[in-house]
């Protein structure tokens, strides 16, 4: 005879849901917990991902295991992550599931679990979509199976829209009126339950009621509308209620539903006036809406007998200043004006508010409160004592220098009693001008320390398998390369925690020995390898004493879905030469291109100081690693390379001193080549500088990564690196009979444009629009025999030149790998940069994955560096234009520490961003914004900001965009404050706009 629990499992997987509820409700009580235990069990089959399919328990019969959980459960269990609410007892519009409910209330009068109403909370938490019927609920309640929670409710009321679209085939056009007809019969819900609607976060604003013949939708708008007009709810408490819900930290688009349903009861004067302290007391919320919303209802009180401004006007002292306030605090200045008239004697309280209003960032603002300012003062009748006048004009002299034209225009007289603001503009430094040459800084102010022993090492390996401090990796590298004496003998068992942390699903709960055989086999598969999996390899290594190299084993070739960084494979070449000196008996040398000074520069004196070890122990520095030294070299650092060069004479190797006298020698006089005549490399020596580093061509065999490239041979490949290294821009001619390769005699600097893109799709339920066509503009970086391979993989700056755009899956790989790639190319950063645009920077949206990368290429540029070239500026440019606004705020950080440091360019700068407006790729709007917060911060980043809307203006298209006015404005208070002339290309532009009459004004002022 089988045992309950077998006769469970029997039914549970062969039988239907009448033959488990029968046997629920005669289970024996000593059966319980058994059953309950092989219900978890049976759960956690079902949810295992790790198991085969076929051992898995059938999801489809998941309805079986609920009810056996709702009858045996306790709370511990039935409040697990797992425990849900199967779809099939939620709705009633399928055969295959009509008449669960009935089964799902039979179990439940039979158990009553003390836990359900806990259970419905978690469960409606989880997903409000999973919510229990209200109609359900209200049954529950009834019969004492579920306690009364007013949150629990909310959810299910708001939700019962959407269970119409589900339980009921179709709806006749009187629908509404039959939903209505149910709604006022129900006079527990109107008293009790839809007052809650007000209280609670719901789904209120997005729930309704389809009808497919109409394409009409009933949404609860409407219902509350009607059911307010016929009286059985009340009005004034419905409007209260809205103003009280608009007071809570709601989602925006609830509080833009409780806004639209006051708007829709149409509210008289009487009635908003009677709610002048709900409507005040938004004015204190965060979000612009609610403060716009609430503003817009006092605009016909303020001249209303019973309306009290003093609460406003307390509530108006913390508006001023807000600068994510523009239509909102245009109209409460315009509303200043009527309260004069009715109420004269609070004109200095007035005063005192619009001047505080002058340091708006918006020109509309900036230009209402001066009026309202020029008003008083001008007033025929004195609004304000003499004291109260001269405050209010030195108030306006303070905030002079963030005039815009047209507030300024209006203010001119009062500012002419301002001395300071003309002597400051007299006294005005020299305007901007980009920095000539960038000098790192070598000092032992920058100088980056050496890990100082074991236990530092061992601290650091946590922070470096977070692959997002590159410093911190090149310090970890050094310490196992010095330390490697200090090792400890069970040093292995103290990198478990690690190992652990890096790979918690394959060493979870796995005893010491299996960990041991798991890690000596590991295998990184073909696809998403990168720098992380390098650090990895070279992780496992050192836990196995370096007995079997393990970062040789990486694939870094381009795989499905998966295209890793050139630069990469370099130093994958350089990490194979740190674990084979781990791995040999002599002493660890330094690597060459470890940085010495913040933040990641190579002194030279330090460089030469490490060949020189090198020499005197009698052994070659490895190729890759003596590339990315050279690449990292803090050209600039005079007093260092003056030291540097004073001991070449001590290297022995020829080649070596000469390639480093390339690159430290002072610059070449005018006329003269900077580079000595390089010669072509024999066909068998390019050969094998290819096949030795495992770059065949057609990318089907991958040659070991630990097979060595000659210095002899490498030499050609690294003087052109140290040539672009230390000439970024120049034309190099004594280089093209190396190659024609980009990157080599001349530098690798594509064209870019604008493609137009759309795309089409039907929708067929909408008859006044069933085809819809979207049309964007995409940025494309012109990229020609795409897939061929440098002549040698040492060229740093030739690498991504021709880089195969068939699938472009670099994105992926770039998020983890951009923070260290940032550190390779640190004197001429354009290749990476290039290769960036191209990939994260298509449209203005592709996405959270270019959101980071851009968030990652921008905090690279707040550390000193060279001045931007045009790649650089055309990345900050449609940062500063990007969707995302934590990406534009970034953007506006950079810009200002350019300017600062002397790096941007304006005019590149401004050419990229005009390009970008005049094609579509972004709008006017964001720009604007950006520019709004730079105003008059000093002299030079005026120069700078009027240098770049030079550049940018005459780039724009004669039909004037939306929103010109809005840079036209801040060029014209630039050009006031800078004092300069309208460059002629820019006066052509503005000669065809002002035809326009919105920017006639402006533009007139501009051209004098």
């Amino acid at each position: 005879m089988l045992t309950s629990v077998e006769t469970f499992e029997q039914i549970v997987r062969q039988q239907g849901l009448l033959e488990l509820v029968n046997f629920l409700l005669q289970l024996p009580k000593a059966d319980v917990v058994p059953v309950r235990l092989r219900t978890k069990q049976l759960y956690r089959e079902m949810n295992d991902w790790r198991m085969d399919r076929a051992q898995q328990f059938p999801r489809e019969r998941e309805p079986q295991l609920f009810l056996a959980g709702l009858a045996t459960f306790s709370k511990q269990e039935a409040l697990g992550r797992n425990f849900n609410f199967p779809w099939n007892f939620n709705y009633d519009n399928g055969k295959d599931q009509r008449g669960h409910k009935e089964l799902f209330t039979q179990v439940l009068l039979h158990s009553r679990p003390a836990w359900f109403t806990s259970w419905l909370q978690r469960v409606t938490r989880g997903n409000s979509w999973e919510v229990i019927d209200y109609a359900q609920l209200r049954e529950l309640a009834a019969a004492d199976l579920v306690e009364y929670d007013p949150w629990l409710f909310a959810q299910s009321l708001a939700h019962r829209l959407n269970r119409y679209n589900r339980n009921h085939e179709g709806h006749s056009k009187d629908f509404e009126a039959h939903i209505l007809r149910q709604l006022r019969a129900d006079t527990v819900m109107l008293e009790r339950d839809v007052p809650l609607l007000f209280d609670f976060d719901t789904a209120a604003d997005s729930a309704a009621i389809y009808q497919s013949k109409t394409n009409n939708t009933i949404a609860w708008i409407a219902l509350l509308r009607e059911l307010v007009a016929s009286g059985h709810l009340d009005r004034a408490d419905i409007l209260t209620r809205c103003l009280l819900a608009l007071r809570r930290d709601f989602r925006r688009p609830l509080l833009t539903w409780f806004k639209n349903l006051f708007l829709e009861l149409k509210p008289t004067v009487a009635e908003r006036l009677a709610r002048q302290a709900e409507l005040v007391e938004l004015l204190a919320h965060p979000l612009p809406l609610v403060i716009n919303f609430a503003l817009d209802q006092f605009k016909d009180l303020w001249a209303e007998a019973d309306f009290a401004p003093a609460p406003l006007l307390l509530y108006a002292e913390s508006l001023t200043t807000r600068q994510d306030l523009k239509t909102g605090l245009r109209n409460l200045l315009s509303a200043f004006e009527k309260l004069l008239k009715r109420a004269p004697e609070l004109a200095p309280t007035v005063a005192r508010l619009a001047g505080s209003a002058l340091a708006n960032a918006d020109a509309a603002v900036q230009e209402r409160a001066a009026k309202l300012l020029a008003s008083l003062l001008n007033a025929k009748k004195p609004l304000l004592t003499a004291e109260e006048a001269a405050e209010t004009t030195d108030t306006i002299g303070l905030y002079a220098d963030l005039l815009a034209s047209a507030a300024r225009t209006v203010l001119t007289p009062f500012l002419a009693a301002s001395t300071a603001i003309a002597d400051q503009l007299e006294n005005a430094p020299a305007g901007y001008a980009p920095l000539a040459e960038f000098r790192p800084e070598v000092s032992p102010a920058t100088a980056i320390a050496p890990v100082q022993d074991w236990h530092e090492l061992l601290f650091l390996t946590g922070q470096v398998l977070q692959n997002d401090n590159p410093a911190a990796f090149e310090r970890w590298l050094d310490g196992l390369l010095r330390l490697r004496s200090q090792f400890p003998a069970d040093y292995p068992e103290l990198l478990m925690p690690y190992l652990k942390q890096a790979f918690q699903w394959e060493l979870q709960d796995k005893p010491a020995n299996q960990i041991a055989l798991i890690l000596a086999n590991y295998q990184f598969g073909n696809s998403r390898n990168g720098h992380r999996q390098l650090i990895l390899a070279l992780l496992i290594s050192w836990y196995t004493r370096f007995a079997q190299p393990k970062v040789p084993e990486i694939v870094l070739t381009d795989q499905q879905y998966s295209n890793p960084d050139p630069l990469l494979r370099v130093e994958q070449r350089r990490l194979v030469a740190a674990e084979q000196a781990l791995l040999a008996p002599a002493a660890p040398l330094p690597l060459l291109s470890t940085p010495s000074h913040a933040p990641h520069w190579v002194a030279p004196t330090t460089l030469v100081q490490k060949l020189l070890t090198y020499q005197a122990a009698g052994q070659f520095p490895d190729t890759a690693d003596l590339t990315l030294a050279l690449a990292r070299t803090a050209i600039g650092a005079e007093e260092d390379m003056a030291q540097a060069l004073a001991m070449l004479p001590q290297l022995q190797h020829d080649g070596v001193r000469e390639l480093l006298r390339q690159l430290l020698a002072p610059e070449a006089t005018e006329g003269a080549a900077p580079v000595a005549a390089v010669n072509a490399p024999s066909k068998s020596m390019m050969k094998s500088i290819v096949t030795s580093f495992g770059r065949i061509i057609s990318y089907k065999h991958q040659q070991p990564a630990n097979a060595t490239i000659p210095l002899e041979e490498s030499l050609p490949w690294l003087r052109a690196v140290v040539a672009r290294t230390r000439y970024p821009e120049a034309v190099l001619e004594n280089l093209r009979p190396l190659s024609d390769y980009p990157g080599v005699a001349e530098p690798w600097q594509p064209s870019w444009h604008f493609e137009e893109k759309s795309h089409t799709y039907k929708q067929s339920w909408n008859k006044e629009k069933p085809e819809v066509t979207n049309v964007w503009q995409e940025l494309s970086v012109a990229t020609t025999h795409q897939g061929q391979v440098p002549p040698s993989p040492l060229l740093l700056y030739s690498l991504h030149a021709r880089l195969s755009q068939s699938t472009n899956y670099y994105l992926w790989s770039l998020v983890a790998d951009l923070p260290f790639l940032l550190t390779v190319l640190p004197n001429n950063p354009a290749p990476l940069h290039w290769h960036l645009v191209r990939t994260a920077c298509r449209t203005d949206n592709m996405g959270s994955e270019a959101r980071d990368l851009l968030l990652i290429f921008l905090r690279s540029l707040l550390v000193p560096g060279p001045r931007f070239e045009e790649s650089t500026s055309l990345l900050l440019a449609v940062s500063l234009t990007h969707s995302a606004p934590t990406c534009r705020a970034l953007a506006l950080e950079v810009l200002l520490n350019a300017i600062a440091a002397g790096r941007l360019v304006p005019a590149a700068l401004g050419e990229a961003m005009g390009r970008l407006l005049a094609s579509g790729f972004a709008p006017v709007q964001r720009l604007a914004d950006a520019l709004a917060q730079t105003r008059a911060i000093d002299a030079a980043t005026d120069d700078a900001l009027r240098q770049l809307l030079a550049a940018l203006l005459p780039q724009l298209p004669f039909e004037p965009l939306r929103n010109l006015r809005k840079l036209l404005e801040p060029y014209a208070d630039l050009m006031a404050r800078t004092r300069q002339a309208v460059p002629a290309s820019v006066q052509e532009r503005l000669r065809v706009w002002r035809a326009q009459a919105s920017l006639k004004k402006t533009i007139d002022a501009l051209l004098g």
